[in-house]
């Protein structure tokens, strides 16, 4: 079974947003000995980091960028595997994003995303040309 180009491309965003989606979890996670339950943990610090003054506006970027990336990348995933399924094309759109998605991945230190939407959004141009 051969996979069009677009399918790949679907797959690679699908797949680089594994690792900032992944960071989430790690954040979100309470301390194995604390016994606090996971979603009065996930909300302290989703209050911390989002709410609180003592945060420096450097963080707060790092985190509003965090939670950018995995669901633009979960979007590019999902719409270039519908223009898959009705035989469409990436229009002009879908590249710019997933060039958008590729730096802001670098500016936060994710290379292993940042390699894979590249990579998604190559594959996505191409079959747009083709």
């Amino acid at each position: 079974m051969k996979l069009s180009e677009l399918r790949i491309a679907s797959l690679e965003f699908a797949f680089s947003a594994a690792l900032p989606l992944g960071v989430w979890f790690m954040l979100l996670s309470p301390d194995a000995s604390s016994g606090v339950p996971f979603l009065q943990s996930a909300g302290s610090f989703l209050a911390y980091a989002f709410t609180d003054s003592e945060v420096s506006p450097t963080l707060r970027v790092h985190y509003i960028l965090l939670t950018v990336l995995p669901a633009q990348l979960l979007l590019l995933s999902v719409m270039t595997w519908r223009q898959a399924s009705s035989k469409g094309r990436c229009h002009f759109w879908c590249i710019y994003l997933g060039w958008v998605a590729t730096v802001i991945a670098i500016a936060l230190f994710y290379w292993p995303s940042a390699i894979a939407s590249a990579l998604a959004t190559y594959h996505a141009g191409k079959a747009a040309v083709a």
